[in-house]
């Protein structure tokens, strides 16, 4: 019996393990920042159902379930599961390590054996070229990556994978250059293993990384992904079935914490996510199954992420994609296409599509319209994932297919820029978009249904125009659900009453990630609406919701919950701290502490968090421009001045570092370099209200003209905000307007009857114009109360 707390590498004995005095162990995907939102209603799992376990149910090991499982087992054994993760020794590395060499940035790595050892010759954190043993393997197809143990209990992913086809070392990371001490070089954080990479490619992992020691002591059950990462601990299970058939007690899904048969689509899914979803995570692996969010938050269709209308684009996985699809929106499983045992498809090439989609129908000419072989050789146009699922390659050689199914979509190319499976690599890349849209027009005709992909592209680019659709498709429960959660989040960033509704009307959305999501993003307002707001979201029966809910709540605003709710606060509030502490060891988990204390009035500790962010990825910007406003409001302003203008010059076109730079410089007496600082703000989001209004502010005293523009255009972006529009009738007024002042202040009041500074300011200007009695009129309209 094994268990997660003692457990080790069975394979390699305790004196040749380098991780013996830590245990760790691991899986791959990649964390991001948040948690959020609320309740009432019916709520829709994201999970898998589960039974409860047994407290004393423990981790047994996969060979425990061979004897009665033998079919199940042999089908596993040569997986991608089961090859996941290996202890280093003959017959599991697969890279050459005869003395092969490898260049990567003038530097040459050797991979070589010194006393039955797998060692590397390579660059160390301090740009050294060091030797490093290899602790253990790391996947197994297309490629293999390599761990090294580190100081702290830490394991990181060498940057040199061996390629298992082309059988050649290659650098597994493309993009920027990362050289040592950045954040993505092999030996930092971005490339940990036990942050980065053990949930998903071991069993039972614990974690156990303490902030206060930066250190690890990470065990796991099982080094592979086995048998108990999606049944649950098996010991009572096992206990069960080694009884006498006939004498067996009756025992809820045979003794087993996971229910695995039976289950619907998004039941199945659901138990698939935590390793196929790129997601947060604020906890170890528990059970299997359940309520996605109550462990991980899934990231939404963001820029940089997801192209525009949903497709992969960077490192993403399954899930987001498929729960796009039509397929899972008619409870298709993830089993209908792949053995859950080998993981391999149940059959290849159409014939596995076949098996559902009418062949007749589907894989002739008169649907794909292209020829079984082309220039003698089989073609791809007569594959149904060529044109339903493209791909493209992550880590230079693994082929990963895009598991929406959509169809293709030349003419969103043609709009949005996004991808399209014609012009895919391979097929007609080497043809112009026009080409391809005219032969797709000509097969299947020039209608095309409305894709929620042109309302995403407008709401990322806070189009005026969008913001009916993104409330539209928020709303619309037909919808894939994180193509409506990105809408919500989108909305938040409208400024409009309609926008702030459909936002608030999110947080009591059936889906948990659009509640999630709408907390998260609710506006900020007076505390009291506030609390009224998210107070029921406390209690939320899932716990990114009630997390999300109680960090937004502190400070000023659980002042106005009332005593029950305060008490459900301190227990979500908890919940929250836990899940980013949990984080520590990426750069969201001491962000967002940073933030929670910021919040609460704790500059100290909000310092103390903001700087281990900053130590773990010095290049977050959004940490350096926090704690920049930290200092500030605690009068050390050089020290805000220095990280602003650093993290300017990092992201130049970032608007909100600009714009809190230029607050900062005007607030410091640096009028000339805070004019600049906001230009570009400007610059950079034409639609940034708060820097066109502050900008006119700025210029306005000693050039009343320019600030005129300017304040017309902080106004027309937030016409509901009436001190926009009194700014421009000010600056009207000072640069001789007065007609135009006076027209603006007329609708101001149309709009706004009760802003008491517009009829000082209309009285003001009636009385440089001698009318008296319109002045005296006017005053005796004004309200008694202020705006």
């Amino acid at each position: 019996m094994t268990d997660p707390e003692t457990a080790r590498d069975p394979e390699r004995p305790e004196s040749a393990d380098p991780l013996r005095r830590w245990r760790a162990a691991g899986v791959a995907a990649t964390a991001l920042i948040a948690l959020s939102v609320p309740l009432h209603l019916a709520v829709r799992a994201l999970g898998s159902p589960r039974t409860a376990p047994a407290p004393s149910a423990q981790y047994v090991g996969s060979e425990r379930c061979r004897s009665c499982h033998q079919k199940e087992y042999d089908l596993w054994k040569g997986s991608n599961h089961a090859l996941a993760m290996q202890a280093a020794k003959d017959g599991t590395v697969l890279g050459d390590f005869r003395d092969a060499t490898f260049e990567h940035r003038g530097k040459t790595w050797r991979f070589y054996r010194k006393d039955g050892r797998f060692m590397v010759h390579a660059e160390g954190p301090d740009g050294a070229m060091r030797d490093f043993e290899i602790a253990y393997t790391f996947g197994v197809r297309p490629l293999q990556q390599y761990l090294v143990v580190f100081p702290g209990g830490r394991l990181q992913t060498l940057s040199a994978a061996w390629d298992t086809e082309r059988r050649r070392w290659f650098y597994a990371n493309p993009g920027p250059d990362a050289p040592p001490g950045d954040w993505l070089h092999w030996t930092r954080p971005g490339q940990n293993w036990n942050a980065m990479c053990s949930d998903c490619h071991s069993t039972a992992v614990r974690k156990r990384y303490d902030p206060e020691t930066d250190s690890y002591q990470t065990t796991w059950s099982e080094i592979m992904v086995g048998c108990e990462a999606c049944h649950g601990a098996g010991s009572l299970h096992a206990a069960w079935a080694e009884q006498p058939a006939m004498g067996r007690p009756a025992a809820d899904n045979a003794a087993l914490p996971a229910r695995t048969s039976k289950l619907s689509g998004p039941e199945q899914v659901g138990l698939c996510a935590p390793c196929h979803a790129r997601r947060a995570q604020f906890e170890d692996q528990g059970t299997p199954g359940g309520e996605f969010l109550d462990r991980y938050l899934p990231v939404l269709l963001a820029p940089g992420v997801f192209h525009a209308d949903g497709q992969i684009l960077d490192e993403d996985f399954e899930w987001h994609a498929f729960t796009q699809s039509k397929m899972y929106a008619n409870g298709v499983r993830c089993s209908d296409c792949h053995d859950v045992h080998s993981v391999r498809r149940h059959k290849e090439g159409n014939e596995l599509c076949t098996r559902c989609h009418r062949a007749d129908t589907y894989d002739t000419p008169t649907h794909h319209f292209h020829q079984k072989e082309w220039k003698g050789r089989p073609s791809a146009g007569v594959l149904c994932v060529s044109c339903h699922m493209p791909g493209q390659y992550f880590m230079v050689v693994h082929f990963r297919r895009d598991h929406s199914m959509r169809v293709p979509r030349p003419d969103l190319t043609a709009e949005l820029g996004v991808p399209n499976a014609c012009s895919a690599s391979g097929c007609h890349d080497d043809k112009p978009i026009g080409w391809v849209q005219a032969k797709y027009d000509g097969w299947y005709g020039k209608k095309r249904k409305p894709h929620y992909g042109t309302v995403l592209a407008g709401g990322r680019r806070q189009a005026p125009e969008a913001e009916a659709e993104l409330i539209a498709l928020a709303q619309d429960q037909l919808r894939p659900m994180v193509a409506r959660a990105t809408a919500v989040s989108l909305l938040a960033g409208y400024p409009g009453a309609s926008a702030r509704a459909a936002v608030e009307k999110a947080l009591v959305d059936p889906e948990p990630l659009l509640r999630a999501t709408a907390a998260q993003g609710l506006p900020e307002g007076d505390a009291s609406r506030l609390a009224r707001l998210l107070g029921p979201l406390l209690q939320d029966p899932v716990r990114a919701v009630r997390a999300e809910a109680a960090a937004r709540l502190a400070g000023p605003p659980q002042e106005s919950l009332t005593e029950s709710q305060r008490k459900a606060h301190a227990a979500a509030l908890d919940e929250y701290v836990a899940g980013q502490r949990y984080m520590s060891d990426m750069p969201s988990g001491p962000y967002n502490l940073g933030n929670l204390y910021a919040a609460q009035g704790k500059p100290a500790e909000a310092e103390r968090q903001y700087r281990r962010a900053l130590a773990i990825d010095d290049q977050l910007f959004l940490a350096k421009a926090n704690l920049a406003m930290l200092l500030a409001t605690t009068g050390r302003l050089d020290e805000a001045e220095t990280l602003l203008r650093e993290a300017h010059a990092e992201q130049p076109a970032n608007a909100a570092l600009a714009f809190n730079l230029g607050l900062l410089l005007a607030e410091r007496g640096k009028p000339a370099e805070a004019e600049t600082a906001l230009r570009a703000a400007l610059a950079a989001d034409p639609r940034m209200a708060p820097a066109a209004l502050n900008l006119a502010v700025l210029v306005g005293e000693t050039r009343p003209a320019e600030a005129v523009p300017l304040a017309r255009q902080a106004a027309a972006l937030r016409p509901d905000d009436p001190r926009s529009a009194w700014t421009l009738a000010y600056y009207q007024q000072r640069a001789g307007d007065l007609r135009g002042a006076e027209s603006t202040l007329d609708a101001l009041l149309r709009s706004h009857p009760d802003y008491a500074d517009a009829y000082g300011l209309l009285a003001e200007i009636y009385a440089r114009q001698g009318r008296a009695a319109e002045v005296q009129e006017l005053l005796q309209r004004r309200p008694a109360l202020p705006r």
